[in-house]
C-alpha cells in the first residue's frame, strides 16, 4: 500500500495554473512518476493544468514510484501517494484513481506537454457522447487476436472534436469515466511494471462493457514516443528487482492473448457516435 500525503483538493483553477480549495473537482487528472527528468516532467505539466482544464475544475493526484516529492518536483497543491519502490504504471494508475474525487479520470503521461483546453475537450467529449468509454488524441487499429499494434487511426483534417473510432486509445494521454473506470475493474496489475495496461483497458472497456473508444480530433498536446519504443535489452527496475524491456512485453503480449483469446464485443454495444 502506498502512503498518501499533503497536498488539496482542486477547485476553480486559477490563471496561475494552481487550484483553489473547493468541492469535488469535474476532473482528476492522474500521473504516476518514476523518474527524474528536465521539462517536460511533472513541474510544467502541474503548471499547464489550469490552461488545459480551460474553467473546469480539476485535481492533480500524483503516485511517486519510488521517488521523493522533491526528486519528481510535485506541485506544492497536488495531492499524492508515495510508494517505496517502482510498483510499476498499472498499480500506480490504480493507487491515483483510488484518490480520485473527480467523475472523470484523465491518466497522463509526465512528459506531455499539455496545451489550451486538451483536458476539457476530453471531459466535453465523454459528457457529449455516452457511448464512449475512453476517449484521447491518439488511437490505434489493433490485431487483438495476435496483440500486435496495425496502425495509428487518422484525425488529419478533421475539425477539432471530431472522433475517430478506434480499437485503443494510446496511454500518454485518455480520459475515462470513473464510473465505466470502475465497473471495469480499473487497470490489471498483471502487465506490472508497464506495457499493454492501456490496450488490455481499452479492450475491456469495448468487449466486456460495451463501450467504445474514440480518437478525438484538435487535442492541442504533445508528447514523444519514448520508453514504449526503446531498446528492447533496456532493463526495466521494480519491486525491488529488475527485467529486460523485451521481456516484459514478449510476457505481456502473451498474458493478453491468453485473457482476450476468443472474446468479441458484446452485440449490445451502445450506439456508434456520428
Amino acid at each position: 500500500m502506498g502512503r498518501v500525503q499533503g497536498g488539496q483538493t482542486m477547485g476553480q483553477v486559477q490563471d496561475s495554473g494552481e487550484p483553489a480549495p473547493g468541492a469535488a473537482p469535474a476532473v482528476t487528472v492522474c500521473v504516476a512518476v518514476w523518474r527524474r527528468h528536465g521539462p517536460p516532467n511533472l513541474a510544467s505539466l502541474g503548471r499547464s493544468l489550469g490552461a488545459a482544464l480551460d474553467g473546469l475544475t480539476g485535481e492533480l493526484v500524483v503516485v511517486l514510484n519510488g521517488l521523493t516529492a522533491e526528486e519528481a518536483q510535485l506541485p506544492t497543491w497536488a495531492r499524492s501517494v508515495a510508494f517505496d519502490v517502482n510498483r510499476g504504471v498499472p498499480r500506480a494508475w490504480n493507487a491515483a484513481a483510488r484518490e480520485a474525487r473527480g467523475d472523470t479520470l484523465c491518466f497522463v503521461n509526465d512528459d506531455v506537454s499539455l496545451g489550451t483546453g486538451a483536458l476539457r475537450l476530453l471531459h466535453d467529449t465523454l459528457a457529449e457522447h455516452p457511448e464512449a468509454g475512453v476517449v484521447g488524441p491518439v488511437g490505434t487499429e489493433w490485431d487483438l487476436d495476435q496483440a500486435r499494434h496495425m496502425s495509428t487511426v487518422d484525425t488529419g483534417g478533421l475539425d477539432r472534436g471530431e472522433l475517430r473510432e478506434c480499437n485503443v486509445v494510446s496511454g500518454f494521454l485518455f480520459a475515462t469515466p470513473r464510473s465505466i473506470f470502475e465497473r471495469a475493474g480499473g487497470f490489471d496489475e498483471a502487465y506490472t511494471p508497464c506495457l499493454f495496461e492501456e490496450v488490455d483497458y481499452s479492450t475491456t472497456v469495448r468487449r466486456k462493457l460495451g463501450y467504445r473508444c474514440f480518437a478525438v480530433a484538435g487535442v492541442s498536446v504533445e508528447h514523444v514516443f519514448g520508453f514504449s519504443h526503446a531498446n528492447p535489452f533496456q532493463r526495466i527496475r521494480f519491486d525491488n528487482r529488475s527485467a529486460l524491456k523485451g521481456w516484459v512485453a514478449k510476457r505481456n503480449r502473451h498474458r493478453f492473448r491468453r485473457k482476450w483469446a476468443g472474446s468479441k464485443s458484446p452485440s449490445g454495444m451502445t450506439k456508434k457516435a456520428g
